[in-house]
């Protein structure tokens, strides 16, 4: 029985006509002519029996048919070039996996660490995804997630990682500008603060007993990557966790400023979908990251 399943170039062409709302565009992408790209969403519609573009004057429009086909196609093609990729790469042996991580914590822990993963699974390659907030697993080729929080995902199994433990630091310059380590002087310097860790600040000035002092004024940064650079470049103090700068303080690029840590309301997990809890690799992966076969250490503490 033939399926009714349409040609993968008019179903290219309606994707990526979708994606920029103009057929110019699209052709373009597809280094194909206008005319080749429009006959294309025209056999499409033809065979489907509805309409996916309103064309009003020079643009075209998804209908509301459209869209919903376009969101399903778009997962579908994604889906089919990771599947055409990963055979590739192995030449139909091994596995690709598709991780997402904060990206700081992805270029400052987790890929110095994957060296070691690949030398015990050569056959499992990871790619990793600079993801900064949640998404849904069934609406994205990823199969799993680092990230921090709290411990529920919607449609997906949590593990828990680290925790995560601040601590003041600067510059070298800036630790030899302080008349004391005392918390109440460096509170007075130009404290830098994390968009998504509004209130670190004033725990630690609370836990220190210095909270006469305003904590909420100085530059705020949206990743603890811009963070740290402030830190670095002298631009004030910023409470930080040891295990994104490690290199940075045996380097003497930074300087733990007082021993006193608060440790930040949530922590770091790996979550993946419920339905691929069983996929080898992925288990293989889960395994490693939590430190069950690894032996890695908690970097929180």
């Amino acid at each position: 029985m033939r399926r009714n399943i349409p040609s993968l170039g008019a179903l290219l062409a309606f994707s990526t006509v979708a994606k920029h709302e103009s057929v110019t565009a699209a052709a373009h992408e597809l280094s194909l002519t206008a005319s080749a790209v429009s006959r294309q969403i025209a056999l499409l519609e033809e065979q489907l029996g509805v309409a996916l573009f309103s064309r009003v004057r020079q643009r075209v429009i998804l209908t509301r048919a459209g869209r919903v086909y376009s969101a399903n196609i778009a997962q579908t093609l994604d889906k089919l070039e990771r599947q055409t990729l990963e055979i590739m790469a192995h030449e139909g042996e091994g596995r690709v996996l598709e991780i997402a991580a904060l990206p700081t914590v992805s270029a400052q822990w987790l890929i110095p660490r994957l060296g070691d993963f690949n030398r015990e699974h050569p056959g499992i390659t990871i790619n990793v995804h600079a993801r900064t907030s949640r998404f849904l697993f069934n609406e994205a080729s990823i199969d799993g997630a680092l990230y921090f929080g709290s411990d529920s995902w919607p449609g997906a199994k949590t593990e828990y990682l680290f925790d995560e433990v601040l601590l003041p630091v600067g510059s070298p310059r800036v630790a030899s500008e302080l008349k004391s380590m005392e918390a109440a002087e460096i509170v007075r310097q130009p404290l830098l603060h994390l968009m998504t860790r509004p209130d670190a600040w004033r725990e630690w000035s609370s836990a220190a007993g210095a909270t006469h002092i305003n904590i909420m004024r100085g530059a705020r940064f949206e990743v603890q990557s811009m963070l740290i650079a402030a830190a670095c470049a002298g631009q004030g103090v910023a409470l930080l966790p040891r295990f994104l700068i490690d290199d940075l303080l045996d380097s003497g690029a930074l300087r733990v400023l007082s021993d006193l840590s608060v440790q930040s309301p949530g922590a770091y997990y790996f979550a993946y979908p419920e339905d691929k809890s069983n996929e080898v690799a992925l288990t293989r992966f889960r395994l490693w990251l939590t430190g069950t076969k690894s032996g890695l250490s908690h970097p929180g503490v």
